[in-house]
């Protein structure tokens, strides 16, 4: 019997983890694919205090922080939460943390052209080509100055004008190999001219596996204030919670309030 069990890995989750089996938790983390979360498509985090660098490197710290405490991680895929089923296998745990957070939002125009969601992943593949990079916030802008450094030329299209921090916006526009176009919506025709798309249009919730009614209108999970959901013993934390930033200083802070909270209250 487990006292947490923690669905996901990003930063709220491997955070929540090191809480936990501080204040003497039976604490394990179950991840579906690859531990950190999105952290290790971040080419360059450069907004969390005290860290600058890959998003890979942070990822890799809290992972190895959290199993040095004491926490249990594992990889499973969640298909139920009533009971608690990993790969197809019940496990007991007197709580648990879904801190699944979001995935990328696929891009709707067909497209000939290979489709990419990571810079990171994909980008060595694409050197000395000529690519296009769809999207206008903070991922998009970031990962075509990944991208830049690789590929001969990049074009990045946004439907509205860019919403990227101003510094990532004006080391984008430094860029010699760069071409933007704001309020420009791609067309599978203009898409299929390159040698690859990488697609940064925002994320949807990772709450698939998770009962309708503790959802929003948008799939995020509706919690209180102390991280609770409507079913008891169950709690959300990080970006998959309605209503919070999605930005990874706070998901981690949500993922340490959660225990704080599941301990106190």
């Amino acid at each position: 019997m487990l006292d947490l069990a923690i669905i996901g890995s990003g930063p709220a989750a491997l955070t929540a983890a090191i809480y936990a089996v501080r204040v003497g938790l039976k604490t394990t983390v179950f991840e579906k694919n690859r531990f950190g979360g999105t952290l290790p498509d971040i080419a360059d985090l450069a907004n969390f205090p005290g860290f600058q660098g890959p998003g890979a490197t942070l990822a890799q710290t809290l992972h190895d922080q959290a199993i040095a405490q004491g926490a249990k991680l594992e990889y499973g895929t969640c298909t139920n939460i009533h009971p608690l089923t990993i790969d197809g296998a019940t496990v007991e745990a007197k709580n648990i943390l879904i801190a699944t957070g979001s995935e990328p939002l696929p891009l709707s125009v067909p497209t000939k052209s290979p489709i990419s969601y990571c810079a990171l992943c994909d980008g060595p593949l694409y050197q000395n080509k000529n690519i296009v990079v769809v999207g206008g916030g903070n991922s998009a802008v970031s990962g075509a100055i990944h991208l830049a450094k690789i590929v001969k030329q990049l074009t990045l299209v946004s439907r509205s004008p860019l919403r990227a921090d101003t510094a990532f916006i004006k080391e984008l526009k430094s860029l010699k190999n760069i071409t933007i176009r704001e309020n420009f919506p791609a067309t599978t025709e203009f898409l299929d001219s390159f040698d690859g798309v990488f697609v940064f249009i925002g994320h949807r919730p990772a709450t698939t596996f998770l009962p309708p009614e503790i959802l929003d209108e948008k799939g995020y999970i509706i919690t209180d204030h102390h991280h609770r959901t409507s079913i008891p013993h169950l709690l959300a934390a990080g970006d998959v919670r309605s209503g919070t930033i999605k930005q990874v200083i706070t998901a981690a802070a949500d993922g340490a309030a959660a225990i704080v909270n599941l301990i106190n209250h």
